[in-house]
């Protein structure tokens, strides 16, 4: 048995480098249009509804958008098709003026070269001052 086992080994060795390594790439970043950090104002939210991304040949196809707040239940998840938040996503940030308020975009996905990719998920805060 002892001299099957290097045999063998040596067999697995040989044929795992004659596969090509694929290069293994970051995910797309992506981020909301003309906000420039994760904490903004809840005017920035509002006012900046397009997600970008600066992959070259990639488009935001689609994501949800969900809010937490302390003392508010969980709100969302809001799906929306495209790069633009949809009018529900939109009125829903709008009314959420509560201190401390997270803005979760979320299942992040890209057309890049007509092939589904996925984008890690964003947090946005704000804190709205009455």
């Amino acid at each position: 048995m002892a001299l099957i086992a290097p045999a063998v080994l040596s067999y697995g060795q040989k044929h795992k480098k004659d596969k090509k390594e694929e290069a293994v790439l970051p995910p797309p970043r992506v981020w909301i249009a003309n906000i420039p950090s994760y904490n903004t104002t809840h005017d920035m939210l509002v006012d900046n509804t397009l997600l970008i991304t600066d992959s070259v040949g990639c488009k935001v196809s689609g994501f949800t958008i969900s809010l937490t707040a302390p003392d508010q239940p969980f709100y969302g998840p809001l799906y929306v098709n495209g790069n633009e938040e949809s009018e529900t996503q939109k009125s829903t940030i709008k009314k959420w003026d509560y201190p401390k308020v997270t803005v979760h975009i979320q299942d992040i996905h890209l057309n890049c070269h007509e092939t589904d990719a996925k984008s890690p998920a964003l947090e946005y805060t704000y804190n709205f001052d009455k």
